[in-house]
């Protein structure tokens, strides 16, 4: 019961809320019906009085049912039909109208497929049934096909919510992964690293002490083989941590991964960068970290697609920003305005030819011997590329 504030003010809770109004404003119809064709006021207020209520259970009940049962969800959903039957000594057959948010809360309420179709069966051959019995089926048959063709909507809606949920899991998974999969490649680097030199210089240690008393000369000769293996490992140490220092490729790409996921822009990514040349990983990693920093910022993209090929990096998204790069950047062009104050003071957020961020890749692209481009995408956004010679 703690929990039930909680789970009606959350963000789930607050989105149905701004999509049940529209359900809510159906209401409008048959209440007015009734006040237009009523003799009766106080009929017509009882009834505008039912119907407000059917609608407040409507706006809270699928956030309390999320997380529960399909039985306490089926007694729920039970329950608030047979409340919609007090209404038919007001509103005759016409009440079969408000069995059209019962499927529209078992699709919402997120459970099991058998529950919601089991739900939206029942009420249209309920609906069938009743406008039979009393004779209009000729006339009201629509009200079941209108039921079926929301209720199928709203079950294609839900699962659709649905399967987004999952693929932001999963996106977040693999971008946990991915740092895992990096710091147990640190771990096999050191054990590399460190562990054949420690050992021999344990080996040669325990000899050097036993020869120091046996022969001096020898003991001397260990010693200084010890220092040189530290020297070494020493080295290879420090190479080793400036590496796992350097822009990662693998590591920047579930990094963009999960920002991108948490901006709400929808990332299309390659599975691994196995492919892409040793010599320009580095690169690519400081192109895709800055490429993204300016699509989250700037862009106001839905999408953005990263692709890899072995000397090549491509990035792209749909926002905002493509017409300025109408004619394209060269990576030499970008390069020779780092020092053009005066066009960089001018320059609007998100313009990649006076952006300080692109003009330093745009530098580091050169020294490495490729070539950085920006050009309007094919959606209307920006495509940065970096090719190398």
């Amino acid at each position: 019961m703690r929990r039930i504030p909680q789970r009606m003010r959350n963000e789930g809770a607050r989105k149905w809320y701004l999509g049940s109004v529209w359900g809510l404003v159906y209401l409008a119809i048959p209440i007015g019906i009734v006040w237009a064709n009523s003799t009766s006021v106080g009929v017509a207020v009882l009834t505008t009085a039912l119907l407000a209520a059917i609608g407040v259970v409507y706006f809270f009940l699928p956030p309390l049912l999320w997380g529960q049962g399909w039985r306490f969800a089926l007694v729920a959903l039970a329950a608030f039909m047979a409340f919609t039957c007090l209404a038919f000594p007001l509103m005759g057959d016409d009440a079969v109208w408000l069995w059209v948010y019962v499927p529209i809360m078992a699709s919402m309420s997120w459970q099991p497929r058998g529950l919601t179709v089991g739900s939206l069966v029942f009420v249209v051959g309920l609906q069938m049934l009743v406008v039979w019995v009393q004779g209009d089926l000729a006339e009201n048959w629509y009200s079941a096909a209108v039921t079926a063709s929301i209720g199928v909507m709203m079950y294609a809606f839900s699962q659709q919510i649905q399967a987004i949920y999952k693929l932001k899991a999963a996106q977040s998974e693999i971008a946990r992964l991915a740092v895992v999969d990096e710091r147990a490649r640190f771990s096999r680097d050191m054990h590399d690293v460190l562990g054949h030199s420690l050992t021999v210089v344990t080996v040669k240690s325990e000899l050097a002490r036993r020869l120091v008393s046996l022969d001096p000369a020898r003991a001397e000769g260990e010693l200084e083989d010890i220092e040189r293996m530290t020297r070494a490992a020493l080295a290879d140490l420090r190479s080793a941590v400036a590496g796992y220092r350097e822009m990662s490729l693998p590591t920047e790409l579930a990094a963009a991964q999960a920002a991108l996921t948490a901006a709400d822009i929808v990332p299309h990514l390659p599975t691994h960068t196995d492919a892409v040349s040793a010599e320009l990983r580095e690169l690519f990693a400081w192109v895709l970290r800055e490429s993204v920093t300016n699509v989250i910022r700037h862009s106001g993209a839905k999408n953005c697609w990263i692709a890899l090929e072995p000397r090549a990096i491509v990035i792209g998204d749909d926002g905002r920003g493509g017409e300025r790069f109408a004619g394209g950047v060269a990576c030499e062009e970008a390069a020779g305005e780092a020092g053009d104050d005066e066009r960089a003071g001018r320059g609007a957020p998100g313009d990649g030819v006076v952006g300080s961020g692109l003009r330093g890749l745009a530098v580091r692209a050169k020294k490495a011997g490729a070539i950085l481009t920006v050009t309007p995408s094919e959606d209307g956004g920006v495509l940065v590329t970096a090719r190398g010679a």
